[in-house]
C-alpha cells in the first residue's frame, strides 16, 4: 500500500493494517492472535502479537516499571519492521488490547495512518472476572506486590501517576466509552464476547472471518486457549497481603528485593514482557473474595447498562444472580 505518511509527507511503500484487535485485554485477543494467524489470507507480525504502536505507549510518557520489559513501536519505522514479511495477503491485522486501553488516542491515529475502512475486532469479558484475571497475570509475573483490595484501593493514585493499563485492574474493565471512540470513527466493528468464544470457538471465528471478507470455511483449528490465568502456590502471600504495608516502596525496590534474587533475573526475558511459563503443578485460579465481588458487581453495574445502550444487546449474564 502506497501512503503519504503524516510525519514523512513523501510517497512510499509502507503495509499498514486494515483491521485491529484491539483489546479488551485478558478476554481472548491472545487466543484470536494463533486462530486468525492460520487463515493463508490473514497476515498477523511474526514479530509478536502486539504492535503498540497508535496508542502512543512508546513515547515514554506512561510509567511502567523498569523490571516489565514492554516492546513498543515508537516510529513508523519500528512499526513497519513488524510487517516486513508480508507476502501479499489480503488481509493485515494488528492484535493490541493497549490500541483500547487507549481508545482516545489510537482511534485517532489508526483513522489518520489506516483510514476509515479499518475493520475493528473487540472481544470483551464480565468486567469483575476480566478484572481479577488481569490482576492474577501480573501477580504471576511477578509485577503486582500488593493484594488485589489493596491494588483496587491504590488504582486511583496509580491513574493520577500515569501508570500503564497493565496496573490499572478495574479501570481497564470500563468498556462503553473506549469503544465508543472506535465505532464513532469506524463504520465497520464487531464487537464478541469471550462467553462466545468459549461456548462456541469455531463459528465465533468464522463470524470473524465473515466480517473480513475472507474465505469463512478456511480450516483453523480453535480448541487450545492462549495466555491462560491462574498463579503457582509460592505467589499466595502476596494475595494475602503480604507486603501491602511496603506502600512506601517501589515496585522495583521490591522487584530486586523479593523477585531478583529468587529468579536470578532483573526483568522479564521475552518481547511482550512474559516470564517463562511457570512450571509448577500447584498452579491455578483461586476464588475472588465475595464481599470484593459484591463491590466490584455494585461498581461495573452503570458499565454493563452503558455499554448494553452502546452495543443495542442485554448483557444479563453479566450481572450476579
Amino acid at each position: 500500500m502506497t501512503l503519504e505518511t503524516p510525519n514523512s509527507g513523501a510517497a512510499i511503500d509502507q503495509v499498514w493494517p486494515n483491521f485491529l484487535v484491539i483489546g479488551a485485554p485478558k478476554s481472548g485477543t491472545t487466543s484470536l492472535y494463533h486462530y486468525l494467524s492460520q487463515h493463508p489470507d490473514v497476515f498477523l507480525s511474526r514479530v509478536r502479537k502486539e504492535g503498540r504502536f497508535f496508542s502512543g505507549v512508546g513515547d515514554g510518557s506512561v510509567y511502567w516499571p523498569a523490571f516489565y520489559h514492554f516492546d513498543t513501536a515508537p516510529d513508523v519505522s519500528d512499526y513497519q519492521a513488524l510487517f516486513a514479511d508480508h507476502d501479499g495477503q489480503a488481509r493485515v491485522g494488528d492484535v493490541s488490547p493497549d490500541y483500547y486501553a487507549y481508545a482516545a488516542i489510537a482511534a485517532r491515529r489508526v483513522m489518520t495512518y489506516c483510514g476509515p475502512d479499518t475493520r475493528i475486532i473487540a472481544i470483551l469479558r464480565t468486567p469483575i472476572d476480566r478484572t481479577w484475571s488481569h490482576y492474577l497475570q501480573n501477580v504471576r509475573r511477578d509485577a503486582e506486590f500488593y493484594s488485589f483490595e489493596k491494588a483496587l484501593a491504590d488504582e486511583p493514585r496509580r491513574i493520577a501517576s500515569n501508570w500503564g493499563f497493565q496496573w490499572l485492574y478495574a479501570d481497564t474493565g470500563c468498556y462503553a466509552d473506549r469503544l465508543r471512540q472506535f465505532r464513532d470513527r469506524f463504520p465497520g466493528m464487531l464487537v464478541l464476547l469471550q462467553d462466545e468464544l468459549d461456548q462456541d470457538g469455531p463459528g465465533t471465528v468464522r463470524r470473524i472471518f465473515e466480517f473480513l471478507e475472507i474465505d469463512a470455511d478456511a480450516p483453523v483449528t480453535v480448541e487450545k486457549r492462549f495466555n491462560t490465568g491462574g498463579i503457582p502456590r509460592s505467589k499466595m502471600p502476596i494475595l494475602e497481603g503480604a507486603y501491602d504495608h511496603r506502600d512506601t516502596d517501589s515496585f522495583e525496590t521490591l522487584h530486586a528485593e523479593l523477585i531478583a534474587p529468587v529468579t536470578g533475573v532483573s526483568g522479564a526475558t521475552s518481547a511482550d514482557g512474559v516470564y517463562p511459563p511457570i512450571q509448577d503443578d500447584a498452579v491455578s485460579i483461586p476464588p475472588m473474595a465475595a464481599r470484593t465481588r459484591t463491590r466490584l458487581q455494585a461498581r461495573f453495574e452503570p458499565e454493563i447498562a452503558a455499554l448494553e445502550d452502546l452495543l443495542g444487546r442485554p448483557l444479563d449474564q453479566w450481572r450476579a444472580s
